[in-house]
């Protein structure tokens, strides 16, 4: 969000201050930032010169590192500008920003963005807007900040027994030395979007794909996806409907207080860009300043929004099940008359009572935590809590293990001949 203008200039004070540079001189980056977040990329350029010019008067160490990373970025976006990709937008919605990813309403068939809270892996500590969950309920990915507080996008597959496989970074190839989050990955189980602020980046995080190599397993050097999708705001996710040929993207270049915006488009089977010679504004094409400027006069964009609605409100009714339990030879249960004995059907209900009851301890645990955080100068306080939360992790890992006995008693009675 932009601060008001006595907020900006006094953090230009204080930042010239610090780096030992005059309030004026200090003024032209400041100014070629805010020209660059207006996509007037000349202007930038031409007040970053003249900051440069002023470092060269007063070297600034600190001035020289923000001038470069500002540098940087303009000049991904100029590179930009020169493949705008050629979309059709359907919708713009203005969103809370900490639950946006609730209003992205995929189809069954193109997995499941989840409340991490309730997940699989709630008893991890995360970073992620949500988690990722695969059609089939076997495949996991989310984001969650390593000791240095760095971010990094984690995966996992469910082993045959039910239990889940110890989760790995899925690269450091992603990062670009910066953080990664809020992966997506498509049907193929290769393409995977995600985003990032590394130094690909034109803004704060931009959108990357990166496919997995079918070999080695590991991720190719990613890709920005540039404009219109990515800009010099942040944009945090996207996903894609390919039965439908739609998709999402979330980002925060509206500068709406406590909001971000959530674009719906056509996805086109292949890309297609704007040639920059036929456009007299391609910079309006890029910042999508009009989504009615992508739009064709032919089409019906309120019945490709009601057909959104009914196949979400459909994979809510169908797929909004109790649960999601593979099999072995690929089946999955999601309901209890997908169960073909009833003694898997009783030991289902033993599981969901019993993740149940790990929910409940999972949810005291992290409650006792912030407790015993906001007592942490209070050593009396403080210490009986820890013994309180040592003894609720025990009890919480048993349940786990309970959990893995549940299942592989279900997985049993079903495939008992």
């Amino acid at each position: 969000m932009k601060a008001c203008n006595s907020t900006y200039r006094l953090a230009v004070g204080l930042f010239a201050l610090v780096a030992g540079i005059p309030v004026a001189e200090a003024d032209f980056l400041q100014d070629g930032r805010e020209a660059f977040l207006n996509y007037d990329f000349e202007l930038a350029n031409e007040l970053y010169e003249k900051y440069a010019k002023g470092l060269k008067k007063t070297p600034s160490p600190e001035g020289e590192e923000i001038l470069e990373k500002y540098r940087r970025q303009l000049e991904i976006a100029e590179n930009s500008l020169d493949n705008v990709q050629k979309i059709e937008v359907i919708d713009r919605l203005d969103v809370p920003a900490d639950e946006f990813f609730r209003y992205v309403k995929l189809p069954a068939s193109a997995g499941s963005l989840l409340d991490y809270n309730v997940s699989v892996l709630r008893n991890r500590g995360n970073q992620s807007d949500f988690a990722y969950s695969s059609e089939s309920g076997d495949v996991m990915m989310w984001s969650e900040s390593d000791d240095n507080g760095r971010e990094h996008i984690m995966q996992t597959e469910r082993l045959m027994d039910g239990s889940w496989e110890k989760p790995v970074r899925a690269g450091e190839i992603l990062n670009d030395g910066g953080n990664a989050r809020n992966p997506f990955l498509l049907s193929d189980g290769i393409t995977l979007y995600y985003s990032s602020d590394g130094e690909g980046s034109m803004g704060g995080y931009d959108l990357f794909v990166a496919t997995k190599d079918p070999v080695s397993g590991e991720f190719r050097q990613p890709l920005g996806v540039g404009f219109p999708f990515n800009s010099p705001f942040n944009e945090y996710m996207m996903a894609i409907d390919e039965d439908n040929g739609l998709g999402w993207w979330v980002t925060d270049r509206n500068q709406l207080d406590g909001k971000v915006s959530v674009y719906v488009f056509k996805t086109n089977d292949v890309r297609k860009n704007y040639i920059l010679e036929d456009e007299d504004d391609i910079v309006s094409l890029a910042r999508l300043a009009d989504i009615g400027l992508t739009q064709n006069a032919e089409t019906d964009y309120q019945s490709i929004k009601r057909g959104i609605d009914e196949r979400a409100s459909v994979s809510k009714s169908t797929d909004g099940f109790d649960f999601i339990f593979p099999l072995p030879g690929g089946r999955v249960a999601k309901k209890f008359a997908d169960f073909s004995t009833s003694a898997a059907k009783k030991g289902m209900q033993q599981y969901m009572k019993a993740t149940e009851e790990y929910a409940r301890l999972e949810k005291e645990l992290k409650e006792l935590r912030m407790k015993y955080h906001a007592a942490a100068g209070k050593n009396g306080a403080a210490g009986a809590m820890r013994d309180q939360i040592i003894e609720l992790e025990k009890k919480r890992d048993q349940q786990m293990a309970a959990l893995k006995q549940l299942r592989n008693a279900v997985v049993a009675a079903e495939t008992k001949q």
